[in-house]
């Protein structure tokens, strides 16, 4: 269970977070600067806040990862916030600015 403005535990990858991190993967290719051989998410966590946060890692290239924080609104819409690059498999994400 979540409570309202705290961070969840870590989930298993799920279609709302294949849909979340597919939407955002121009902006975070733009932040980034590069484009991305991979964009795959491999676990991720939620807060709810006035929607939902997601913090996502994702596979990037063969060995490099990144975590995303993009928000969905109840109304369905999604906004990036901000990603972390140079992030290691082992790294579990947390929350972030």
């Amino acid at each position: 269970m979540v409570l309202c403005g705290g961070i969840g535990a870590l989930k298993e990858v799920d279609d709302e977070c294949r849909e979340v991190l597919a939407h955002v993967r121009a902006e975070c290719e733009g932040k980034a600067g590069r484009q991305f051989s991979h964009f795959e998410p491999v676990h991720f966590k939620t807060q709810l806040v006035n929607g939902i946060n997601f913090f996502i890692k994702a596979k990037v290239g063969e060995s490099d990862f990144i975590h995303v924080r993009a928000h969905k609104a109840f109304a369905g819409e999604i906004t990036l916030w901000g990603i972390q690059e140079g992030k290691a498999l082992e790294e579990e994400v947390e929350y972030f600015q």
